[in-house]
């Protein structure tokens, strides 16, 4: 089967607005990752032509950590885009495996948060931030994906996609998104945070039986702290993830340079009592030296005793004799 010159390969997964497939560009004849709107997604020609338009624009950002558009098409009555293809693991799979480390999970973070906040100064606002948006690729790096789907959609398919977000992704939204409330950045900031509470405390912020219950937790809950949880998570580390928690968005990061500011910060004060474990091990390796040299000392003034010991007391003898004579 073909979209476009684009030949179907296999399928690598379905989500709320249509299937992704590995396939084949033979026209420059590498790998794409071609992702398939669903037909009833395709609501209106307004929303096709917006939906392009968007979709180029999107296809202009570039960033190491943003997946690279590079075509976008219509076929088979649907919509198709075609993207870079990526080898590695969303970040939804890599946390079901384990708990990651502290600086692990802070370099994750600081790409993403890099990654947005060069996309909001593109006027771009993801709307969609969650584990599986998020690659590990097999070389280390982070590449976010799903770009701004959602901010091409009309009235009218909007209240479609947003169910079909809810459904699939409700603990990372934020308030303003719960609410209904018109969203900038910030709210990319937020989710990303949820993510980032999520890797470190080995929990998620807000929870809830229903939809109804997870959506009052995120709007009015305050989550307990990272380092109330698990005391070796560093003050600061917690301290940043429930700043970008907050309820409202003007408390919360502005920017994801900001952001990003603000985790390398924590990188670095994470990183300094490693730094300073060298002179104490110096130091005791130094006390250590004294004492064998004191043991050394005291063996070979022992040894020259125990040798010279009868030498010196003849000595001594004919000394005190010879004294003896002159007094006589």
């Amino acid at each position: 089967m073909k979209y476009g010159r684009y030949e179907i390969i296999k399928e690598l997964g379905k989500g709320g607005m249509g299937v992704v497939y590995q396939a084949h560009d033979p026209q420059i004849d590498r790998p794409v990752a071609l992702k398939v709107l669903r037909v009833d997604r395709v609501v209106n020609e307004e929303f096709v032509l917006r939906f392009f338009k968007e979709a180029k624009f999107i296809g202009r950002l570039s960033h190491p950590n943003i997946v690279t558009v590079y075509d976008v098409g219509r076929d088979h009555g649907t919509i198709y885009i075609a993207m870079e293809y990526l080898q590695g693991k969303p970040l939804n799979e890599v946390i079901l495996s384990g708990r990651l480390s502290v600086e692990k999970t802070m370099d994750i973070a600081l790409q993403v948060s890099s990654a947005l906040g060069y996309a909001h100064e593109k006027g771009i606002v993801h709307r969609d931030i969650k584990p599986s948006n998020i690659i590990l690729t097999d070389e280390g790096s982070v590449k976010l994906t799903d770009f701004g789907i959602a901010r091409s959609e009309d009235q009218n398919a909007a209240q479609q996609t947003q169910t079909g977000v809810i459904l699939g992704t409700p603990f990372y939204m934020s308030p303003e998104q719960v609410m209904g409330k018109r969203v900038d950045g910030r709210s990319d900031l937020f989710s990303l945070g949820v993510i980032l509470y999520e890797l470190i405390a080995g929990r998620k912020p807000f929870k809830g039986d229903h939809f109804t219950a997870i959506f009052r937790a995120i709007t009015e809950d305050i989550p307990v702290a990272p380092l109330q949880i698990d005391a070796c998570i560093p003050p600061p580390i917690s301290d940043l993830i429930m700043k970008t928690l907050s309820k409202h968005p003007d408390a919360r990061f502005q920017t994801g340079q900001e952001m990003s500011h603000a985790l390398n910060t924590c990188l670095r004060v994470k990183e300094s009592p490693l730094r300073s474990e060298k002179p104490m091990r110096r130091k005791k390796k130094s006390m250590g030296s004294f004492l064998i040299m004191g043991i050394l000392a005291s063996v070979v003034l022992g040894g020259a005793i125990y040798f010279l010991g009868p030498h010196i007391s003849d000595v001594i003898r004919k000394e005190n004799k010879g004294e003896s004579t002159v007094t006589e």
